[in-house]
């Protein structure tokens, strides 16, 4: 077994080693009152352009050491974006195989080592400048087995600090850390444009101090809007320029693709993509033009 695989391996079987440690202090966590809350954990109100990667940041403030953390985020919209994934690979964990013939129990001489594959949706995480940056274990993965999908619709991102340094105590909030979303080209239409980030029954969530005590806290969550689109801005960059125009021109007569955001090509606001558009941009561009109107694009495209 390669010292690369070991590693890897611990770290899963210590994330559920924490999971069990967790289930037994549930109980005792959830009777706290309000009043004994040590921390709080707040996702910042976020808001982006359709098609965008966007990052979330997360924030903590504490009164006790925290040592380790452990976080399952939902979104309550789904069809607005999903969690960034960073990469996908196939990872290994050590699992001890029973090897003997007859019945059990049996010694340890009968158990090995065996290396099972299993395949991880790692997910972007951005500890840069945060209080987690010398932390010795950070990790942020999707859910189990949507690995062959490019939907992502819940991660669970877990912490554990170097020995000895801890995230001190701090009455002002500070970043935890950012994880990343990537927005759907949502056309205007869509008029539901808001999504919640809910965090998991607290069983999956939690904080510890460096006794491994699990420390009570509220979790505010955060919400993402995404905003509608600018008229005109066939790229998508929230900018009317010349780039539009090309855009349009690439879409409509050397196969490009077409607007993140349909109702932004339709410059004219008469329901159809068409060279009228690209002579409207330049009219309002350079030659003292109205500027475009909202779109009613229908899936109208005309060369």
């Amino acid at each position: 077994m390669t010292h690369k695989s070991f590693k890897k391996g611990f770290a899963l079987l210590m994330s559920t080693f924490v999971f069990f440690c967790l289930a037994v202090n549930w109980a005792y966590a959830e009777e706290k009152d309000t009043k004994d809350t040590l921390a709080h954990v707040s996702i910042i109100y976020k808001s982006s352009y359709p098609g965008h990667f966007a990052e979330v940041e997360v924030k903590l403030k504490n009164e006790v050491k925290i040592a380790g953390f452990q976080f399952m985020i939902t979104i309550s919209n789904p069809d607005l974006f999903n969690f960034n994934t960073d990469s996908i690979r196939v990872d290994t964990i050590v699992i001890p195989v029973d090897t003997c013939t007859g019945p059990p129990p049996h010694g340890d001489s009968c158990f090995v080592d065996s290396l099972i594959p299993t395949t991880v949706r790692y997910c972007y995480i951005d500890t840069v400048g945060s209080l987690i940056s010398g932390f010795e274990l950070v990790q942020c993965h999707g859910a189990t087995g949507d690995t062959s999908l490019p939907d992502c619709k819940w991660i669970t991102i877990l912490g554990m600090a170097k020995y000895g340094e801890p995230i001190l105590p701090d009455a002002n909030y500070r970043r935890l850390f950012r994880f990343g979303v990537d927005v759907f080209c949502l056309p205007d239409s869509t008029t539901d444009r808001t999504s919640s980030f809910y965090a998991f029954p607290s069983v999956f969530n939690f904080l510890s101090d460096p006794l491994g005590d699990l420390v009570p806290y509220e979790y505010h969550q955060g919400e993402l809007t995404v905003w509608w689109g600018v008229p005109g801005d066939a790229s998508g960059d929230s900018v009317i320029n010349l780039g539009d125009i090309v855009y349009l021109v690439e879409y409509l007569y050397r196969y490009g693709p077409p607007p993140c955001i349909p109702e932004t090509g339709d410059a004219t606001g008469d329901c159809v993509i068409n060279i009228g558009d690209v002579v409207y941009l330049i009219e309002y561009l350079y030659r003292y033009g109205p500027a475009p109107v909202p779109g009613c694009w229908h899936g109208k495209k005309e060369e």
